[in-house]
Order: structure tokens, then C-alpha cells, then sequence
């Protein structure tokens, strides 16, 4: 992945200016008015939710971030000494019971719910890894992700690349601090943050909202236009 002189800038700019500028960009979407509150936002303003759920949700994938596994208090069961939560592996992914509280397993079982395969759902241990993995998923005919989840830095940063260079477009989730008052253990706050994430997994504490679990869930389930809602 090429990133450009621009692209790397506007990723030195500081957390609370980085994360207005691209909800900025999304905002002028009449439907991420209501989105955005609940953490969430369409890519485009191409990209129809109804229809997509009522007449290509086999042409959606979507992706999850590792730091969303569960650290601290609760423990990944598929943390390993070395690595730590910075791999691919899940049990419900895996088909299996999985008992800790966790808000990525949270998603994987509503995914599934909604019949996404194992195939069709990616844990980002990097990037260097999710865009092969986009890319070839947009060569097997799959042309949404629904949804895809990362932090501000992550969607400022990737999201042109992924609808220019790799041509998907769908719904973002933007992840939060699992705790909201240890922000130095929250989302990545920095390109140094967010570029350190991706050698190792340094503990950083974070979560796909109940809010926004939510209303994918009724996205999915095609209950609600979030265009009146």
C-alpha cells in the first residue's frame, strides 16, 4: 500500500482535530447524521444499506480489530505469550464457546447470526495484512464491507485507499476507549500509537460500542432505516 505525502500529514495531525476532519468528510452524508451518534457512518453516499441487506449482503465482508479482543481484567483465551491478542485467532470465529466478555466476539457472533462465513471476516493484526486480504476478497466478487471497524487514525488514514485503490465501499464503526477515563490505554491518539499497534500488541484497551453493535444489528436484520430513524 502507497500512501501519499498528503495522506501522511493529515495523519501527524493532533487526535481531537484528526477525529473531527473525518467525521467531518462523512458528516455531509445525509445519513450519517444520525450514523455518527451512535459511532458509525456510511463510506459513500452510494452505498444503500436496505438494499444492500435485502439484495447483496452475500456481497459483504468485514473486518475487526485485535486491540478489540479483551485485555486487563478479562483475557483472550487465544492470547499467546508471544504475540500476545495480535493474531487472527478467535474461537467463535473458530466455531467454538467462548465465555469472556468481549465486544469483538460480540460482533463475530452477530455476523454469523446474519450468515457470514468464516471467510468472509477478518481480525486486522495489521494492515500489511487486511489490504491483501481486501483485495482479494474484491477479486472473488465482494463489494462491501458491513461493517468495517477501526479507530479514527485507521479510517483517516485507509479509507480513501480502500474505496480509490481497492474499490469497496460500506459501513464504518469507529471504535472506543473501553474505559473512558484511561485514555493512554484507549485508542490510538497518534500515527506513533497507531504505528507501534502494528509491530506489537501494546495493550491498548478498546471496544466496538454497545450503541453501535446495536444498530448494525438492526441494520443486518433490515429493521430500521436509519435515514427517518
Amino acid at each position: 500500500m502507497k500512501i501519499s505525502m498528503l495522506e501522511r500529514l493529515y495523519s501527524l495531525i493532533p487526535y481531537s482535530l484528526n477525529r473531527r476532519l473525518i467525521e467531518n468528510r462523512l458528516s455531509p452524508i445525509p445519513v450519517n447524521d444520525q450514523l455518527l451518534s451512535w459511532s458509525v457512518a456510511i463510506s459513500s453516499p452510494s452505498v444503500d444499506l436496505q438494499k444492500i441487506v435485502a439484495d447483496e449482503l452475500d456481497s459483504c465482508i468485514s473486518f475487526l480489530p485485535y486491540c478489540a479482543k479483551p485485555s486487563g481484567n478479562s483475557i483472550c483465551p487465544m492470547s499467546d505469550k508471544r504475540n500476545s491478542r495480535k493474531n487472527r485467532k478467535c474461537l467463535k470465529l473458530d466455531g467454538k464457546n467462548c465465555n469472556v466478555p468481549c465486544s469483538l466476539g460480540d460482533m463475530v457472533d452477530l455476523l454469523k447470526k446474519k450468515g457470514f462465513t468464516k471467510d468472509r471476516i477478518f481480525i486486522i493484526d495489521s494492515d500489511s495484512n487486511l489490504f491483501p486480504w481486501l483485495e482479494q476478497k474484491k477479486s472473488e466478487g465482494y463489494n462491501y464491507f458491513l461493517p468495517g471497524v477501526g479507530c479514527h487514525y485507521g479510517v483517516s488514514y485507509a479509507l480513501k485507499y480502500v474505496q480509490k485503490k481497492i474499490g469497496l465501499e460500506g459501513c464504518i464503526i469507529f471504535l472506543q476507549d473501553y474505559n473512558p477515563l484511561d485514555k493512554d490505554h484507549g485508542v490510538c491518539r497518534s500515527i506513533f500509537d497507531y504505528n507501534s499497534m502494528e509491530k506489537i500488541d501494546r495493550g491498548k484497551r478498546t471496544k466496538i460500542g454497545s450503541e453501535s453493535l446495536k444498530i448494525i444489528e438492526y441494520i443486518l436484520s433490515g429493521e430500521v432505516d436509519p435515514k427517518i430513524e
